[in-house]
């Protein structure tokens, strides 16, 4: 089953193996880009999260406000 994480793990992995490829020869340059990717990887996977979060509570509550009436 594919979840958020598993998603944005696989195209942040693409975009690594994409630099691994490209950038073979200059390590510094390389290094820095992947850096990149570990940050937007980490931002992503927070943004999912938060977005969840308040998905769930807005559920929870229209749900309880739905059933008290």
């Amino acid at each position: 089953m594919f979840t958020p994480d598993t998603i944005i793990d696989s195209v942040q992995n693409a975009k690594k193996q994409f630099v691994n490829t490209v950038f073979a020869s200059n390590e510094s340059f390389k290094k820095e880009l992947t850096k990149l990717i570990d940050a937007q990887t980490e931002f992503a996977k927070g943004q999912v999260k938060t977005t969840l979060s308040i998905a769930e509570a807005m559920v929870k509550n229209a749900s309880t406000y739905a059933y008290a009436k």
